[in-house]
């Protein structure tokens, strides 16, 4: 089976998690629905030889796990965590840097980090919607063509999110 074409099925399966994230009330919730995404979009981006974007996927897996952990627990993430993060994703774009392209998802993911280290779940809704259209750039390149449809139903899915959410602040 051609890698583009099982690239495709994977990433049907990781856009279901995703869609479902913006749309959950509490916002562990989000990140555990995100955590197990980005893990399937990490493969998915392995299939498409574009290794940079699957460490950014693999690093962010790991964050959300770990703000996932915390925000169950009604707890404050760390402002050291969200600088181990930004870190790691600094570092991992610049060990995988493969040109301006490549800066796409490091940016993404910058944003990602932050705004899921935020107690305020609007912000990751906000984040969302401005990353979907960023990636579909993105994904038009790297041949990521579910992706595209995808990040057009998140654009409808965040905006629809932050109509549905938007006195609350879901933590």
């Amino acid at each position: 089976m051609n890698n583009i074409f099982l690239a495709q099925i994977v990433g049907i399966v990781a856009i279901f998690f995703w869609l479902i994230s913006i749309q959950s009330s509490k916002q562990y919730k989000i990140l555990f629905l995100q955590a197990v995404a980005n893990l399937i979009y990490g493969f998915e981006y392995i299939l498409l030889g574009v290794i940079e974007t699957a460490f950014m996927n693999f690093t962010s897996f790991i964050r959300c796990l770990l703000f996932y952990q915390k925000r169950k627990q009604d707890k404050d993430i760390s402002n050291l965590y969200l600088i181990l993060f930004s870190f790691l994703v600094i570092l991992f774009g610049m060990i995988t840097y493969s040109g301006y392209l490549s800066l796409i998802p490091i940016i993404i993911t910058l944003f990602y980090t932050v705004s899921s280290w935020m107690k305020d779940s609007k912000w990751i809704r906000i984040v969302f919607l401005i990353s979907a259209i960023m990636w579909i750039y993105y994904n038009y390149k790297v041949k990521a063509y579910v992706c595209i449809v995808g990040n057009i139903f998140e654009i409808i899915s965040g905006a629809l999110s932050l109509i549905r959410f938007k006195d609350d602040k879901n933590i």
